[in-house]
C-alpha cells in the first residue's frame, strides 16, 4: 500500500526579458514609426549613450533586428548600419509572400510558425510604407476579421473577405508607391 503523492501544478513564472530584447522591441517600434526613418543610420554608441547602457546589449539588439530585415548591418563594422530600404519590386515580392503567408494562416491559425513569419513581413511592409499604412492596415484586418465572422457561409464569405482585403491593400501600396519621388 504505497501513498502517492501528488505535486500542486507550479505556475510558470513569467521570463524577464533579456536587456538586448528590450532594446530590440524599442527600436523595432521607433523604426516602424518612421521615427527612425528607412535609411537613417543607428549609431550603436549613441543608443547605448541614450539608453543608459553598454554598447553590448545594442550591438545584440541590431543583431536580432538585422535577423528581421529590419536594419542592414555593413559587413565587418558592426556598429554600422542602417535602417532597411525596401525597392518598389522587393515591396511586391513581400506582399506576393505575405499574401500567401496570410493565405495559409487563414487555415492553419494555430501554427505559431506562420503567424512568426507572417509578423515579421508584416512589419517589413509597414517600415517600407510608414506609419500611416501600418494603421489602415491594421483597421483593414479588423474589418476582414469582422466580415469573416458576420457572413455565413463562414468558410467561404472569410475567403472572399480575405482576397478583397489583398486587393484593398495591393491597392494602397500602388498609391503609396506611385507619391513616392
Amino acid at each position: 500500500m504505497g501513498i502517492k503523492m501528488t505535486t500542486p501544478e507550479i505556475e510558470s513564472i513569467p521570463r524577464p526579458k533579456a536587456l538586448f530584447e528590450a532594446i530590440a522591441d524599442r527600436l523595432r517600434s521607433r523604426i516602424l514609426s518612421h521615427e527612425i526613418p528607412p535609411g537613417a543610420a543607428i549609431d550603436e554608441s549613441a543608443v547605448a549613450r541614450e539608453l543608459g547602457v553598454s554598447r553590448t546589449p545594442v550591438r545584440e539588439a541590431i543583431k536580432v533586428l538585422a535577423r528581421d530585415g529590419l536594419v542592414t548591418v555593413a559587413h565587418r563594422r558592426s556598429n554600422h548600419c542602417l535602417v532597411t530600404e525596401f525597392s518598389a519590386c522587393e515591396l511586391g515580392d513581400l506582399l506576393r509572400i505575405t499574401e500567401h503567408l496570410e493565405a495559409f494562416h487563414h487555415d492553419w491559425e494555430t501554427n505559431p510558425f506562420v503567424q512568426e513569419l507572417l509578423q515579421r513581413m508584416t512589419d517589413k511592409i509597414h517600415l517600407a510604407l510608414g506609419p500611416s499604412f501600418l494603421m489602415a492596415d491594421l483597421d483593414a484586418k479588423q474589418a476582414l476579421h469582422r466580415k469573416g465572422a458576420d457572413t455565413p457561409p463562414a468558410a467561404h464569405a472569410s475567403k472572399k473577405a480575405l482576397a478583397d482585403y489583398f486587393a484593398w491593400r495591393r491597392l494602397e501600396v500602388a498609391k503609396r508607391v506611385m507619391k513616392t519621388p
